[in-house]
Order: structure tokens, then sequence, then C-alpha cells
């Protein structure tokens, strides 16, 4: 992955994120960490809610009907 120039498709899971944080943080919730990874994967976002940790998986589609 070449982080310098994403594809179309990492461009939108960004946006996908983005979108998703802000919400969050509207809610109250505190940004920890984006894209976290580790040997078994990447959590996208985690964020904090009082003494509570929340992981999140964002999933970016097109259709809104699904999801």
């Amino acid at each position: 992955m070449d982080i310098a120039h994403p594809t179309a498709k990492q461009h939108k899971g960004n946006q996908a994120e983005t979108l998703a944080q802000r919400h969050l943080e509207r809610q109250g919730f505190s940004l920890v960490t984006r894209n976290f990874s580790c040997k078994t994967g990447e959590i996208d976002l985690i964020m904090q809610d009082r003494e509570m940790l929340v992981f999140v998986e964002v999933r970016y589609r097109k259709e809104t009907g699904l999801g």
C-alpha cells in the first residue's frame, strides 16, 4: 500500500472513518487512535466513552439500503 498515493478505495475508506469518528465525537466519545495495526489485523477506530474503550470497524457501502 502506497500511503503517499491512496487508491480510490482507500480514499473512500478514510472518508468513511472520518465520518464515523466525527459522529462518535458528537455523541461524547473521544478518539484514542485510528488504524491501529497488530499482527492479527487492524482496528479502524479506538474511541473512549468515560472509562470504556470502544473498538470500531468501519464499513463503507455505496448502497444505503444495506447495513
